[in-house]
């Protein structure tokens, strides 16, 4: 059985976008503008030529440029489903367990989950569902209005 964020296909779209496909069969397209222009090495991609490089590399655990830039395929299946409205933003997650002063234990036990989850999470292992980043948003909102 496939590991559904391991890629099978990639295609470059100049200036920062790659479409995807997954193991799954899954598609996305996933902008690369956010850490090209935050992450000083990926600023290299800037360059359309040197961005078209990309190939799906160890077997699909990752992408790599010529630069010698490579992207984790769970990173990337991470912004993808951001991106795609189907996680939660890993930005908001650890800046909701910030303002909230949460640890993962902490976190864990006021959102029901398992603290490896959490972790998974905080870390950007595993996407966020939906259903986890609603709950935050309740969980502040009574915190503030309770």
């Amino acid at each position: 059985m496939s590991t559904p964020d391991k890629i099978k296909h990639i295609a470059a779209i100049a200036p920062d976008t790659l479409n995807i496909t997954l193991a799954s069969g899954k598609q996305y397209r996933v902008s690369l503008a956010e850490p090209m222009s935050r992450i000083a090495g990926f600023a290299s991609l800037a360059d359309a030529a040197m961005f078209a490089t990309a190939q799906v590399m160890d077997d699909g655990w990752t992408v790599e440029w010529d630069c010698g830039l490579s992207m984790a395929s769970e990173r990337l299946y991470q912004m993808a489903k951001e991106q795609a409205g189907e996680a939660y933003p890993l930005a908001e997650f650890k800046a909701w367990m910030e303002r909230n002063q949460m640890s993962l234990t902490t976190a864990s036990s006021t959102l029901g989950l398992s603290r490896r989850a959490v972790s998974q999470y905080s870390s950007g292992a595993r996407p966020i569902p939906k259903v986890v980043g609603l709950a935050c948003r309740a969980i502040e909102l009574e915190r503030v209005h309770g």
